[in-house]
């Protein structure tokens, strides 16, 4: 009993170690199969490889600003959206937070200089009665709800819903559509926000 006990067990052994192999081996990805990781960029920015750009799928051409980012893609095939809605909200993020704490520096290379005086002027009338800026709580959404090229003008328009914390005020809902443009003769991959107006 005690040796067929022993048998079963080195057969159960052998059994299961062949199995391992070949779920090792079957199971595992060759490497034309791995998708190939790219950084998300910050501000739309489009990833570069040293060899050459990284070939990027066109958009899908659905919902209302399907049509606008297919012609700004067949301009610029370098464009990927989900890295742009990344780099959108970064920007987000980013100018929220240059504008609460007054750093017009920091806002100058994000804005077009239209954006750029409104928000500065703004600024300064907040300091003049020396009242805090608007801060990030939490960015809830974003998402691309227009698109269009004009001329050699890429201009994206997202929506964004987020809580922002205004001092004794406390905290409130922001829904605001902000409009990116690029330049798409140009080698600056980078988009500024243009116009701002409530969603």
């Amino acid at each position: 009993m005690d040796q067929a006990l022993i048998e079963y067990a080195v057969l159960a052994f052998v059994a299961g170690f062949v199995l391992f192999r070949l779920y090792t081996t079957l199971g595992r990805r060759v490497d034309s199969e791995r998708p190939d990781p790219r950084p998300a960029p910050a501000q739309g920015e489009m990833p570069r490889d040293q060899d050459g750009p990284a070939p990027v799928s066109a958009p899908m051409a659905s919902g209302p600003a399907g049509e606008g980012l297919m012609a700004i893609f067949r301009a610029d095939p370098h464009f990927d959206v989900e890295h742009f809605i990344v780099g959108a909200r970064a920007a987000y993020e980013m100018i929220v937070g240059a504008y609460a704490k007054g750093d017009r520096d920091s806002l100058a290379p994000l804005l077009t200089p239209r954006v750029f005086e409104s928000y500065s002027a703004s600024i300064a009338a907040r300091e003049e009665k020396n009242e805090p800026g608007p801060e990030l709580v939490r960015l809830k959404t974003g998402e691309i709800v227009d698109a269009d090229l004009a001329g050699d003008i890429a201009r994206i328009t997202v929506r964004f819903e987020a809580e922002l914390a205004e001092g004794a005020h406390g905290v409130r809902d922001a829904r605001e559509k902000w409009t990116f443009e690029r330049d798409v003769r140009t080698g600056d991959p980078n988009w500024r926000l243009a116009r701002v107006s409530a969603a």
